[in-house]
């Protein structure tokens, strides 16, 4: 990271939140328990994902397992939300997670291909940009550049980080046209109404999440959405007044056994936040399955999917 990137980021996180996040990219023998809220990250384990790969290499399956990994699955979740304004009744939110952008040659550009015809007012991105969680990252540019054309839309696009993105890959992801929320908000206005959109760092790996201060200017009573890398947060998000809780990183088990079931769960939280869309009190949520695949691009009895979510006002 250059002195310009590093100033820049100290004066907008400020030296908590930054070294925090630095201190755990650098030392190997967090790489397997982290700072956050998950308990053991098998996925970081290089000799775990080797033994995966060559298990599929030596029966056969790694080339189906690839092209289901490009059988990408558009779905559509309508949302009743409390307190949503009249003016944003009918909302469209494009929902990508996980994306892994460098999993595969050309990702970038089959993903765009997928969601090529579909409406939407909103594009969020809930974290994970690449494959690998150290090492090169400056190469997901070029499939970045080829995505970010299609996702244009009215309110334009909001990403976050995931626990495979380092804190120095902000400046470049930004750059490509995706501002992320770091512990930060932004607000969407029509005719005087408003929706808070709401971004977390990532709480699973690194902890360095803040709902405190990413809610800072934020009325208690407002209408807001969180962006939140991982189902992790769910209790307190619903205790702030969330009306929608949008999160990723699970891949829904990426690798499931028939009928959806997966083999491993890679977050501390209840079997039914695994994957799909659920409700904690009177929070919406959806946990997608992800766009990418991590540590090897396969996916079995797990499609990967596109989301989009129609904010409808709860009626009295």
């Amino acid at each position: 990271m250059d002195e310009q990137t590093f100033n820049a980021l100290r004066e907008r996180l400020g030296d908590d939140h930054l070294g925090k996040r630095l201190r755990t990219q650098v030392d190997h023998i967090l790489n397997v328990m982290g700072r956050g809220l998950g308990m053991f990250h098998y996925e970081n384990i290089p000799a775990f994902t080797r033994f995966v790969e060559f298990s599929l290499r030596l029966s056969g399956l790694k080339k189906i397992g690839e092209r289901n990994a490009l059988q990408f699955v558009i779905r559509e979740n309508p949302v009743s939300f409390p307190n949503l304004p009249d003016d944003f009744d009918g909302l469209r939110i494009l929902h990508l997670s996980d994306i892994h952008i460098d999993g595969y040659p050309g990702l970038g550009g089959y993903v765009a291909k997928a969601i090529s015809g579909q409406t939407f007012d909103l594009c969020v991105v809930t974290g994970d940009f690449r494959i690998w969680d150290t090492g090169r990252y400056l190469h997901i540019v070029e499939e970045l550049n080829a995505l970010v054309p299609a996702l244009q839309c009215r309110f334009g696009i909001y990403g976050i980080l995931g626990n495979h993105d380092f804190i120095e890959m902000v400046p470049m992801i930004e750059s490509t046209g995706i501002p992320l929320l770091m512990n930060e908000n932004i607000t969407l206005e029509v005719n005087g109404s408003k929706l808070w959109v709401v971004g977390l760092d990532d709480a699973h790996f690194y902890g360095t999440h803040d709902l405190d201060k990413a809610l800072i200017d934020v009325p208690a009573d407002a209408a807001k959405v969180l962006l939140a890398h991982s189902p992790e947060l769910i209790p307190q998000a619903a205790s702030l007044g969330f009306g929608l809780y949008l999160t990723g990183h699970t891949h829904a088990g990426q690798m499931c056994l028939p009928g959806g079931i997966p083999i491993l769960r890679n977050a501390r939280c209840a079997s039914k936040y695994i994957a799909g869309r659920w409700d904690f009190n009177s929070m919406s949520g959806y946990t997608s399955a992800g766009v990418g695949c991590s540590g090897v691009f396969a996916r079995f009895n797990c499609p990967p999917e596109i989301i989009i979510h129609t904010l409808k006002k709860e009626q009295p």
